[in-house]
C-alpha cells in the first residue's frame, strides 16, 4: 500500500544478558506484527507502538519504512525494546557480526556467529548493488536463510519475492531458499478492488 512497511521477525532462542526477561503475559507479537501492517503509516509509529506494548518473548524484528528509506533492527523482548541501525547495531562483534554501511542484518539468532558472519560475507560481497535477483542466487542460498519460507521486498518499488518449503510429494529441493521464488507486483495487488459481496459467510459455508 501507500504506507511502504515492511517488517520481518525471527524467534531468538539465544539472547544475551541485554534481553533481560520474558513474560507469559502481555500482546502476542503476532497482533503487534499485525497492528503495524495494518495501522501504522511510518517507522516512528511503528516504533512508538513496540515500545509502549506490554511485550512478551525474545525476538528480533526489523521494520522498514520504504517512504523514508529507512530500516531499524529491533532487539525485543519483555523487558526491552531497542532500535538499531547500521551505526549501532548490536551484538557488537566486528569478527562475526561486522556493521555494513546502510545495512541492518541477522543471521538466524542473536548469538550466533556462523550464521551471521556468513550472512556478512554475502552482504559485503554485494554491496551497493543487492538486488533480489542476486539475493535470490547468491545471498539466502549461501547463508541457507529462509528453509521453511523465504520473502524478498522492494518496499521502494513495491516488490515481494517469496518462495516456500516443499510440501509433502512436491519434488525439489525442500527447503525455500532453494527452490523457485515467485515475484508478486503488490502495485498491481493493492490496486485489486475490493469483493462487494461475501466470500464466506460467518458459519464458515461458502456463499453462491
Amino acid at each position: 500500500s501507500s504506507k511502504k512497511i515492511g517488517i520481518c521477525e525471527i524467534g531468538v532462542s539465544y539472547p544475551d544478558d541485554t534481553f533481560g526477561k520474558e513474560s507469559r503475559e502481555g500482546i502476542p507479537f503476532t497482533n503487534i506484527l499485525r497492528d503495524i501492517i495494518q495501522f501504522d503509516d511510518s517507522l516512528e509509529s511503528a516504533l512508538n507502538r513496540i515500545t509502549k506494548a506490554n511485550r512478551t518473548c525474545d525476538l528480533i524484528l526489523g521494520v522498514g519504512d520504504g517512504n523514508q528509506n529507512s530500516f531499524r533492527g529491533i532487539e525485543y523482548s519483555h523487558s526491552v525494546a531497542n532500535f538499531y541501525n547500521d551505526k549501532d547495531m548490536k551484538p557488537d562483534n566486528s569478527t562475526w557480526h561486522p556493521k555494513i554501511d546502510n545495512v541492518v542484518y541477522y543471521g538466524m539468532d542473536w548469538l550466533c556467529p556462523p550464521y551471521n558472519q556468513k550472512l556478512a560475507e554475502q552482504l559485503q560481497k554485494y554491496h551497493g548493488n543487492i538486488t533480489a535477483e542476486n539475493t535470490i542466487r547468491d545471498i539466502v542460498p549461501i547463508v541457507q536463510t529462509g528453509d521453511l519460507h523465504a520473502a524478498i521486498y522492494d518496499l521502494n518499488e513495491l516488490q515481494l519475492y517469496l518462495a516456500t518449503a516443499a510440501g509433502k510429494g512436491e519434488s525439489g529441493p525442500a527447503s525455500a531458499y532453494d527452490r523457485q521464488f515467485n515475484h508478486y507486483d503488490m502495485n498491481k495487488i493493492f490496486a485489486e478492488p475490493a469483493p462487494t459481496t461475501p466470500v464466506f459467510s460467518i458459519g464458515g459455508g461458502v456463499e453462491g
